[in-house]
C-alpha cells in the first residue's frame, strides 16, 4: 500500500508530472496531497472516506489522479451538470494527458437530457403535429431539428437557448413514462440508448446525483440496471445526497405531470383510435381536474405555498373542498384508464400511455389513505400550491439513510466509496453529512477535514451592517437594496446579490433597477434570476466585467448559492441579504425537528444550525476562488451581532478582515477599483 501511496503523492510534487504540465510550473499544496493520499488508501483497503476540502484545496485532482492510477472501473457522481461536463471535457483529459494514461470515459445524464428523435419528428410532421399551431412552437421545432440532424450526443445541453424552462423541451424529449422503450421505430438511433451502451463499456462514468438514485429506484423496481457495475464510486458536491435521495425515494405527483398525460391523450388518441373513444374529452376532464385541485380554498389565513399534511387534508385547506377535487382527479384518471384499456394493441404509444395512468392508479392510496398504502411510520407527506393553477403532492422519507445503507451492502456494491465537498460538516467526525445517510456507525468510514489553503484575511473583508432592520422587518430588503446601489456604484458593478427566497430575488432586482445604480460614466446592469438562463445571466455578468463596460449587479437565489465560478475581478462584491436557516413551516425540517425533539434533543442545533452553517459556507465560498481573488463580503442579517448564535456561524466561515461601518466599506471598494485598475495598466 505504501508504495502505491507514495506514487500518487509524487504525481503533486514540486517536478511531478502535473507540474511538468502546467505552464510556468505548479506549487505543491500540501492539502491536496493529504486527500490525495487519503483517496489512495481508501482504494488499496477497499473502505469509504468522507472528505471536506475548503475552496482552494484542488479535491478533484485529489480523487482523479489515485483512482487513475489504481487503474480501478469508477462512477463519478455530481450534484450539477454544470460540473459533470466540467469533469468530462476539462479536468479528466487534462489529467490523462499529465500523467500519460489513457482512460475511457462516459458522460451519462437522465433521460430528459438527450433529445427524443421519435417525439421531436411526431411534433414536426408526425400524427399529432396538426394539434400544435403555435407559430413559435413549429420555428422552435425546426430548430431543434437542424441541430438534432448534426448532432452526435444529442445532448440539448449543446443547444443554446434551450434551458430547463423552455416550452419546446416536452416535446423533443421522453419520460420514462412516455418512452415505447423497444417498441420504439428509432430505436437503433437513440441518443439515450446509446449513451448507455457507451457507459457500460467505459472505465469511468460521470453521472449526476439524480441519475445515480434514478438507478438505485429501477434496481429496486427490478427493472434492468441504468449504470454500470463498477470498484469504486466517488461522489463530489456530496452535501447534496441526503437532499437529492430524499426526492429520489419518495414519490411525487404534480399538476405538471398530469396536465402532460392530458396533451398526449389528446394528441394521440385520435391518431391511433379516431372515434373509438372521446379523447378531447377525456382530456379536457383531466384538465379541470387538476385545476379543481389547484383551486381548493384557503381556511383561515392560509395563504399559497407549502401545506403540512398529516391528517386527511393539507394543513390550510378546506377539507370538504379538498376531498371534492381529489375524487373528481380519482374519476377522471379512472375514465381514461377505462378509455386506454378498450383500445389495447391499437398502438404502442396508447400502451404506454395506459401504464402510464395505472401507475398514477396505483400511487393514489397515498394521497388518499395513507394508512392503507402502509405509509403511516416516518413518512412526510405535505402539499405545495402556488397560487397560480400549479401544485404537487410529496410523500417523501425524512432522510436518505434507508436507502443509502442499502446500496452499500448490496452484493453488487463498489468496494470504495468516496465523498467529498467544500461543506460537510461542523466536526471532525463530518457529523451533518454522515448521520442523515446513516453513515456514522459505518465500520470502514474515515473522515477528513482539510480547510482552504487561501489566506482570506488578507483576500477578503467581511461587513455586518448593524444598522438594518431585522430580516423580519418590511423594510429589509428595501434598504440593503440601496445600501447596495451604492456599493455596487462605488465599484463599478462586479456585485452579486444572494437572496434566501426567490421572492426576495425578484423584489431586489426591481428596486435596484428603479435606482439605476452607475458604473463609470454609465449605468450598471441589473440581471436579475428568471429573466435569463443561469448560463445565460452568468455570461452577461462575466462580460460586463471586461474593459470599457459599465459593469453589472447580478441579482439570484437557490442554484447561484453553489456550483458558480467567478474568478478573477469578475465578481469583487458579494451580498447575502440574510441568514439561510431553513423555514421552520418546511414539514421535512419540522419532522426532522420533532424527531430531535423527541429524542431530548436540540432541534435547533441539530437541524437549523447545521443547515443555516452549510448554507452560508456555499454562499460564502463564490466570492474567494483563487489565491489572487480580493473582495468584500456583506451580510445583511445584524442577527450576527445580536444572537447568541451568531459567532457559532461566524466561526464557520473563512477568517476575514472585519469592517466596521460604511465608510470602512467605501474605502475597502475603492481599494479594490484602484487596484484593478492599475493591474490592467500595466
Amino acid at each position: 500500500m505504501t508504495l502505491f501511496v507514495d506514487a500518487v503523492a509524487a504525481v503533486f510534487a514540486d517536478a511531478g508530472p502535473l507540474a511538468a504540465s502546467t505552464p510556468g510550473g505548479l506549487q505543491p499544496r500540501q492539502a491536496q496531497i493529504q486527500m490525495a493520499r487519503a483517496v489512495a488508501e481508501a482504494l488499496e483497503t477497499q473502505s469509504w472516506l468522507a472528505v471536506e476540502a475548503g475552496t482552494g484545496v484542488g479535491k478533484t485532482f485529489a480523487y482523479l489522479a489515485p483512482l487513475l492510477l489504481s487503474g480501478r472501473r469508477a462512477l463519478l457522481s455530481t450534484a450539477t451538470q454544470s460540473l459533470q461536463e466540467q469533469l468530462y471535457a476539462r479536468d479528466i483529459p487534462a489529467l490523462s494527458r499529465a500523467l500519460g494514461l489513457p482512460v475511457r470515459v462516459a458522460l451519462l445524464k437522465g433521460r430528459s437530457s438527450y433529445v427524443c428523435l421519435q417525439r421531436l419528428e411526431q411534433a414536426r410532421s408526425g400524427p399529432v403535429a396538426g394539434s400544435l399551431r403555435d407559430p413559435a412552437l413549429a420555428a422552435g421545432l425546426e430548430h431543434v431539428h437542424r441541430w438534432a440532424t448534426a448532432s452526435v450526443q444529442g445532448d440539448l445541453a449543446e443547444l443554446p437557448g434551450l434551458d430547463e424552462r423552455s416550452p419546446l423541451r416536452p416535446w423533443v424529449s421522453s419520460t420514462r413514462e412516455n418512452c415505447l422503450a423497444d417498441a420504439c421505430p428509432r430505436l437503433a438511433s437513440c441518443h439515450v440508448n446509446r449513451a448507455r451502451r457507451v457507459a457500460q463499456q467505459a472505465d469511468w462514468v460521470v453521472i449526476n446525483h439524480h441519475l445515480y438514485f434514478s438507478d438505485q429506484a429501477v434496481q429496486v423496481s427490478g427493472e434492468s440496471e441504468l449504470l454500470p457495475p463498477v470498484e469504486v464510486v466517488v461522489f463530489d458536491e456530496a452535501h447534496r445526497l441526503n437532499e437529492i435521495g430524499v426526492q429520489f425515494m419518495g414519490v411525487t405527483l404534480d399538476s405538471g405531470r398530469l396536465r402532460e398525460l392530458a396533451r398526449e391523450v389528446a394528441g394521440q388518441g385520435p391518431v391511433w383510435a379516431r372515434g373509438q373513444r372521446p379523447w378531447a374529452h377525456l382530456a379536457l376532464e383531466l384538465e379541470q381536474a387538476v385545476r379543481g385541485l389547484a383551486g381548493v380554498p384557503r381556511t383561515g389565513a392560509a395563504a399559497a405555498g407549502r401545506c403540512r399534511w398529516a391528517g386527511p387534508t393539507p394543513d390550510g385547506l378546506d377539507p370538504r373542498r379538498w376531498m371534492q377535487a381529489l375524487q373528481g382527479l380519482a374519476q377522471a384518471l379512472r375514465a381514461m384508464e377505462h378509455a386506454l384499456e378498450a383500445t389495447q394493441g391499437a398502438a404502442v404509444e396508447l400502451q404506454r400511455l395506459l401504464e402510464n395512468v395505472r401507475g398514477l392508479r396505483v400511487e393514489w392510496p397515498r394521497w388518499t389513505s395513507p394508512r392503507a398504502a402502509g405509509l403511516e411510520g416516518d413518512s412526510v407527506r405535505w402539499a405545495d400550491v402556488d397560487g397560480a393553477g400549479g401544485w404537487r403532492l410529496v410523500s417523501v422519507p425524512p432522510d436518505a439513510s434507508t436507502r443509502f445503507s442499502q446500496a452499500g451492502s448490496a452484493p453488487q456494491a463498489a468496494r470504495s466509496w468516496i465523498f467529498t465537498s467544500a461543506t460537510l460538516g461542523g466536526d471532525d467526525a463530518l457529523r451533518w453529512f454522515t448521520e442523515p445517510l446513516g453513515l456514522q456507525h459505518h465500520p470502514g468510514l474515515r473522515t477528513l477535514r482539510l480547510p482552504s489553503p487561501f489566506d482570506h484575511a488578507a483576500l477578503a473583508s467581511l461587513y455586518v451592517p448593524h444598522d438594518l432592520p431585522e430580516p423580519g422587518e418590511p423594510d429589509h430588503t428595501a434598504r440593503l437594496a440601496q445600501a447596495v446601489s451604492r456599493w455596487a456604484s462605488r465599484l463599478g458593478g462586479r456585485t452579486l446579490v444572494l437572496t434566501t427566497t426567490l421572492r426576495a430575488a425578484d423584489r431586489m432586482t426591481e428596486l435596484l433597477a428603479a435606482m439605476a445604480p452607475t458604473g463609470p460614466g454609465a449605468a450598471l446592469q441589473v440581471l436579475g434570476q428568471g429573466r435569463l438562463s443561469r448560463r445565460a445571466l452568468l455570461a452577461r455578468f462575466r462580460a460586463a466585467a471586461g474593459v470599457g463596460q459599465a459593469g453589472a449587479i447580478l441579482v439570484a437565489s437557490a442554484s447561484f448559492w453553489e456550483g458558480v465560478d467567478l474568478a478573477g475581478d469578475v465578481l469583487q462584491l458579494l451580498v447575502i441579504d440574510k441568514l439561510p436557516f431553513p423555514s421552520p413551516d418546511d414539514p421535512l425540517i419540522e419532522a426532522r425537528a420533532q424527531k430531535l425533539t423527541d429524542a431530548g434533543l436540540s432541534a435547533f442545533n441539530g437541524v437549523y444550525m447545521p443547515q443555516a452553517a452549510q448554507a452560508l459556507r456555499q454562499g460564502v465560498g463564490r466570492l474567494i476562488r483563487s489565491e489572487t481573488d480580493r473582495g468584500v463580503l456583506v451580510i445583511g442579517d445584524r442577527r450576527l451581532l445580536t444572537r447568541s448564535y451568531g459567532n457559532a456561524l461566524l466561526a464557520e466561515l473563512p477568517p476575514m478582515r472585519r469592517l466596521v461601518d460604511e465608510d470602512d466599506v467605501m474605502r475597502a471598494l475603492d481599494e479594490l477599483a484602484l487596484t484593478r485598475a492599475s493591474t490592467k495598466g500595466r
